[in-house]
């Protein structure tokens, strides 16, 4: 029984950072391609 809820509180804690970073992943690439618009056009 507790082996199962650990396992079910596992799968929700990894499930959740895997969330948060990739939103903030989003996030960080969002507020640089603001910040420096014009580095890619550059090439």
């Amino acid at each position: 029984m507790e082996s199962a809820l650990l396992m079910i509180l596992l799968v929700i804690i990894i499930l959740i950072r895997f969330i948060l970073w990739s939103c903030l992943s989003a996030y960080i690439d969002y507020k640089l391609s603001r910040r420096f618009p014009d580095t890619r056009k550059e090439d």
